[in-house]
């Protein structure tokens, strides 16, 4: 998923005409090839006051954004429809915004347990974008998802020496099935 943290959370008034509330619709559906997507709109963004889709897909991984969404909706079915998308119960009859600050000082606060390097909210985007590259997604592919207008996002490529291999190696790959597939073709002609 494209990293929209700041339209998600934030830290001052919840406005259900800016940001997504609990009750904004989502769209579920299972791609063709069975993955599970979804689908909803941020009405309003800091480059477009009109808005933005946002388009999250399963990526059959531990942290796949579906599985994480739909667990939050379902541990946080109590929220009331005028509270923000991400707002979480916090007793019986009790509930809290999810703030930017909060979430990310509770994130930081695990990675420093782990001495990992601590992150601001683009991070996320950051990372969003070098974790579909490293799955081996096409760049192009990243760049739709990622509503890039350029390619700017290339400049995220942290682990260039790691996304380049597994991209030459994508090709090696390729270029091989398709000699193979030349060479099988050839011996079926002059059979």
């Amino acid at each position: 998923m494209k990293n929209r943290l700041g339209e998600l959370i934030c830290d001052s008034k919840f406005d259900p005409s800016s940001h997504v509330s609990h009750a904004s619709p989502i769209r579920w559906g299972t791609a063709a090839n069975g993955l599970k997507f979804m689908n909803f709109h941020l009405p309003q963004m800091k480059t477009k006051e009109t808005g933005e889709d946002v388009n999250i897909m399963d990526s059959t991984c531990q942290c796949s954004l579906t599985t994480t969404l739909e667990h939050h909706l379902a541990s946080n079915s109590a929220i009331p429809a005028h509270a923000s998308l991400f707002a979480f119960e916090t007793g019986p009859n009790s509930w809290s915004p999810m703030s930017h600050t909060w979430f990310m000082q509770r994130c930081n606060d695990i990675w420093i347990k782990d001495i990992l390097t601590l992150v601001k909210g683009h991070g996320f985007r950051i990372g969003g974008t070098m974790h579909l590259l490293l799955l081996g997604i096409d760049p192009w592919v990243v760049m739709v998802q990622g509503s890039w207008s350029s390619n700017y996002f290339l400049s995220y490529w942290h682990k260039c020496e790691e996304i380049l291999s597994l991209f030459i190696g994508f090709s090696f790959q390729s270029h091989e099935s398709v000699l193979l597939t030349m060479s099988s073709f050839k011996s079926k002609l002059t059979a």
